[in-house]
């Protein structure tokens, strides 16, 4: 069953592209057979956080976005979401941590 949206997968991960592109994020809607959306922390220093993010219905049918390894990112109804969490899982880690006292 493929996700519902006017544009398809794709027009899943468009909106989800404008998401990203929003918050500065790096990001490409590539559609070479199966669309796909190329996101890429914008930070110079964190360049090799990057990753791919696809889009397809879950086993009760309902569309989520994912990541390769099929672990699933959010539901592609809530783009803002699921840039919340992609942003989190490729965020540079914080060079001077709090310390504890």
């Amino acid at each position: 069953m493929p996700c519902d949206h006017t544009g398809g997968p794709a027009g899943h991960l468009e909106q989800l592209r404008a998401e990203l592109a929003d918050r500065g994020w790096i990001t490409s809607v590539l559609d070479q057979g199966h669309p796909s959306l190329f996101v890429q922390n914008p930070d110079p220093g964190a360049a090799a956080l990057k990753e791919h993010v696809l889009v397809a219905p879950n086993l009760d049918g309902i569309c989520w976005f994912w990541w390769p390894w099929a672990s699933p990112i959010g539901a592609a109804a809530d783009p803002t979401q699921a840039a919340a969490r992609i942003t989190h899982v490729l965020r540079a880690a914080d060079p001077h941590p709090a310390k504890s006292r």
